[in-house]
């Protein structure tokens, strides 16, 4: 009975997606590319914990083992069937680990898997988390980020997705904050996933995923905003302070006849990471360029 509902929740949330011009998440993987007899070896990784490995692919199929987060494992052959469970679609995929096979269901394999830069021995996994329709009718689709060591996770973060495709990311080390491991930047793809429309940066530090900011670009007939941080590590900064700069271009025409003008400004924000959130230093802004309006408002999800 459990299968029938996530089929028919799969099913719903295809119809309404197509409904509604969006597209439900979908996990796929390259299976291993047999070469002169030689397999096209491309290893992935456990997203979650405590996975069944089975002997047909389906969640009747009998156990062959149960395996923790992390684990490495060879896609060898893709299922014909596809099911769908939290929103997520995929079909299953056959593994090797070592000696055994069987079936995984690929919502429970990462999407990316890297290392942490301050420790070794710590490791992130990323996927899909959910997808469902809110009482508006959009689809949600939710992200997740796990941290494990030695097949034992440490810690778990659920986040917003933009759009519901892979993120692309990148550790980009502690950036010369001070008490920071790691920076995790994410980019937040554009419409259809054309382009990128921002950036979304989550730190880890003392165990402890934190989601610290969302950038996101905005352009319009009235005018364009972009946003980007500068860490201390790409200046001569202050260990545990970054800034935020803010680009405002207001569009704007003064008479009928006369062409478009622009009024640019620079808005220029200092920020204190004190190991736990993002706090804004009460230093004066510094502010430079005409500024037309004080209407416009900056949104930071600090």
């Amino acid at each position: 009975m459990k299968n029938v509902k996530s089929s028919i929740l799969g099913l719903c949330l295809v119809a309404m997606s197509t409904m509604f011009g969006q597209t439900t998440p979908q996990v796929n993987f390259a299976t291993a590319i047999p070469s002169s007899g030689i397999d096209k070896v491309s290893y992935q990784y456990l997203l979650a914990n405590d996975v069944y490995l089975r002997q047909t692919p389906s969640l009747k199929g009998k156990t062959v083992a149960l395996l923790p987060i992390g684990t490495k494992l060879v896609i060898q052959e893709k299922s014909k069937n596809e099911d769908s469970m939290n929103g997520i679609k995929s079909h299953w995929y056959r593994v090797s680990i070592g000696q055994d096979s069987g079936w995984i269901w690929g919502g429970l394999i990462a999407q990316k898997t890297f290392g942490s830069e301050a420790s070794h021995n710590i490791k992130f996994a990323y996927g899909f988390e959910s997808a469902t329709i809110n009482d508006e009718g959009v689809l949600e689709q939710k992200h997740q980020l796990r941290a494990f060591k030695n097949g034992v996770q440490i810690d778990k973060i659920v986040f917003n997705g933009h759009q519901a495709m892979a993120l692309k990311m990148k550790n980009i080390g502690n950036k010369g904050l001070f008490n920071v491991e790691d920076i995790i930047a994410l980019d937040i793809p554009g419409a259809n996933g054309e382009g990128v429309k921002g950036k979304m940066y989550i730190f880890w530090n003392n165990g402890k995923f934190t989601n610290v900011a969302s950038l996101v670009n905005h352009s319009d007939a009235s005018y364009t905003k972009t946003e980007s941080f500068i860490f201390p590590s790409d200046m001569e900064g202050v260990k545990s302070r970054l800034v935020l700069e803010t680009f405002i271009t207001d569009h704007y025409t003064t008479t009928q006849n006369e062409c478009p003008q622009d009024n640019k400004r620079l808005i220029i924000s200092h920020y204190k990471w004190n190991g736990y959130k993002l706090v804004k230093m009460e230093d004066t802004p510094k502010i430079t360029g005409n500024i037309v309006s004080a209407d416009n408002k900056i949104t930071n999800n600090f």
